[in-house]
């Protein structure tokens, strides 16, 4: 048996870490909606030794969770250590009245978060939605906000228009969007950026924080060409978050 294995599954991709004495293993990640289940896992995981614990944090669906916990039971002999929104842990106090309705990703982005920028952080998941959590220098998370992702506004908007485009990709440069694609790009991908400066700027002038600001997520790659402030990029950050909780939690 060798060290534990960190999963973050979510709605359609899965993402998972190793550890051992000798430190964690870089992120790595599969789409399960291109393959079975079984057959995912039995790829990622087939050729792996053994671990002595395997912790999940889970936004998906029940049957893919089901699926999972089979997979490591027939695989290993072993159950997952699933991760729970709390009011408080690992320093931090959930702003939401009902903590359970937190998304357990975003818990454990915002446990890692804080870790790196105790001071207080602005932390962003960029995905098929956006989610924007803001951490003061107490550790209470004070809220944030939810909006679609770049992909999805654009598909939104051509779904229910007329518009065609061809996407080329955001151009930084351009002050102003010049055809309909760059308009879309630009468009989609400012108002995002915006509501970040904006969250950033509301906290400073509040006398909140200077917060830290940190990106995750699978189209962040979509804003950074816009982004005219300071940031770090954690790919790995709900993982991170997952092997925070996990310490507090191991007995």
């Amino acid at each position: 048996m060798t060290g534990k294995l960190y999963i973050d599954l979510g709605n359609s991709r899965i993402k998972w870490m190793r550890e051992n004495r000798q430190g964690c293993s870089s992120m790595q990640a599969a789409d399960y909606k291109k393959a079975s289940l079984r057959d995912t896992f039995a790829a990622a995981w087939k050729m792996s030794d053994r671990p002595e614990q395997v912790w999940v944090a889970s936004v998906a669906d029940r049957a893919v969770e089901e699926a999972l916990a089979a997979w490591l039971t027939k695989a290993w002999g072993l159950s997952p250590q699933v991760m729970k929104v709390t009011a408080a842990c690992c320093g931090l106090t959930c702003g939401y009245e009902q903590p359970q309705q937190l998304g357990v990703d975003r818990w454990a982005a915002m446990i890692a978060a804080y870790r790196s920028c105790p001071d207080g952080v602005c932390v962003v998941d960029c995905g098929t939605a956006v989610t924007l959590d803001v951490v003061n220098s107490r550790g209470q998370h004070l809220g944030g906000y939810i909006l679609p992702g770049v992909k999805t506004m654009q598909r939104a908007l051509l779904q229910n228009t007329a518009i065609e485009m061809q996407r080329h990709g955001i151009d930084a440069s351009r002050e102003w969007g010049d055809s309909t694609a760059s308009c879309i790009e630009l468009g989609t991908g400012k108002s995002i950026v915006a509501l970040i400066e904006q969250s950033i700027e509301r906290m400073q002038a509040a006398g909140i924080c200077d917060p830290g600001l940190i990106l995750t997520g699978g189209e962040v790659e979509l804003i950074e060409p816009l982004m005219q402030i300071d940031y770090q990029r954690r790919d790995a950050l709900v993982l991170e978050g997952i092997r925070l909780y996990a310490r507090e939690h191991s007995s």
